[in-house]
């Protein structure tokens, strides 16, 4: 056997040695790492937490930690509550729980239990719970790319005060309602935004009475010009969408038996949240429609109103049972023609 023989074995050694020290040390910087940021993380948030509580808006994590070592990076918490004594409006839910891959931190998997218990002054109140709340967080450094909420099973209440002209102070009407599953979707698409949303099987009850209409399926897709700001850091507000453009390209309401509406149009939104536009609407089965929202407006004037859109609808088609026409809406009042048929709500 030679030096040379001999010497083989040694160096392949050295190497093998080499390569296990290196791996023992990347894994020391790398367990170091990862516990660093989960420390940074808690330390952050809990500063920015109380930051926030100077400004009368406050958010708190109860039992805060951050898990998912080795692979993964999440933010858990036993239950939340938020605060806007501004706004006078609070909301405490269940447990949170939040996932990141530690080679992709920037997309993160959320999980929120209930129950959930809304307050809005004065004297508004909703109480909702679920099987599943699972949400999807893309972000980059300037804020959210894309984001999206999904959920089973919505079931809750909302606690209303009464403003009909005879109520009393402190009478309420108590709504119920119930959801099988939603969705909601929102992304930059350059300078725009880009929404989706939809609920199936939506029910709704007023003072524990029927339900006002058979389960709805309803969803909407939608883009607001130069309004993909609004996913940065900060960007969303209560009237974030004032001032604003954009084209709904598809609503519908289904409520079955072939009871379909669609519209599409573009639209605009003024300083006072009132929305204007031009939409094309398809309403399928007009007789069907008719019988169930005269059982919702049951005053005299509500049941006047949609026997006589429904009517004109009906004329419109030249006696069919379907009809397309145009609805032009101006600061928030909806015409059919030149007679207004209804008011949609401020943004």
């Amino acid at each position: 056997m030679t030096a040379a023989d001999i010497a083989a074995p040694s160096a392949g050694s050295r190497k093998i040695k080499r390569l296990a020290i290196g791996i023992v040390l990347f894994l020391i910087v790398y367990c170091g790492a990862w516990f660093v940021a989960a420390n940074q993380i808690e330390t952050r948030l809990a500063h920015f937490l109380t930051e926030k509580k100077a400004s009368g808006a406050s958010a708190e994590c109860d039992d805060m930690n951050v898990r998912g070592f080795p692979f993964r990076i999440g933010l858990f918490c036993n239950s939340v509550r938020l605060d806007d004594i501004k706004r006078g409006a609070s909301a405490s839910f269940g447990a949170l729980r939040s996932a990141a891959q530690v080679y992709r931190p920037g997309h993160a998997i959320i999980e929120l239990d209930g129950p959930a218990e809304i307050r809005f002054s004065p004297g508004m109140t909703v109480s909702a719970d679920w099987e599943l709340m699972h949400a999807s967080v893309q972000a980059a450094l300037s804020g959210l790319d894309r984001t999206s909420l999904t959920y089973d099973k919505l079931a809750g209440t909302a606690m209303l005060p009464a403003f009909e002209d005879d109520a009393a102070p402190g009478d309420t009407h108590k709504i119920i309602f119930n959801a099988g599953h939603g969705e909601a979707h929102f992304r930059q698409n350059g300078p725009d935004l880009d929404a989706a949303l939809s609920v199936d099987q939506f029910d709704l009850k007023l003072d524990a009475g029927t339900s006002l209409l058979p389960p709805v399926n309803a969803s909407a897709d939608m883009t607001f010009a130069e309004r993909g700001i609004l996913m940065q850091r900060g960007g969303w507000k209560p009237d974030a969408l004032r001032g604003s453009k954009g084209e709904m390209r598809n609503l519908t309401l289904d409520l079955g038996n072939d009871m379909v509406t669609t519209a599409s149009g573009p639209f605009s939104v003024n300083d006072q949240g009132l929305i204007s536009g031009e939409f094309s609407v398809t309403m399928k089965n007009i007789e069907g429609w008719r019988q169930n929202l005269v059982k919702v407006f049951t005053d005299k004037d509500g049941t006047v109103m949609v026997n006589n859109i429904a009517n004109m609808l009906t004329a419109l088609a030249d006696g069919k049972n379907e009809a397309t026409v145009k609805l032009n809406v101006r600061d928030g009042i909806a015409f059919l023609a030149f007679f207004p048929i209804g008011e949609l709500p401020q943004l």
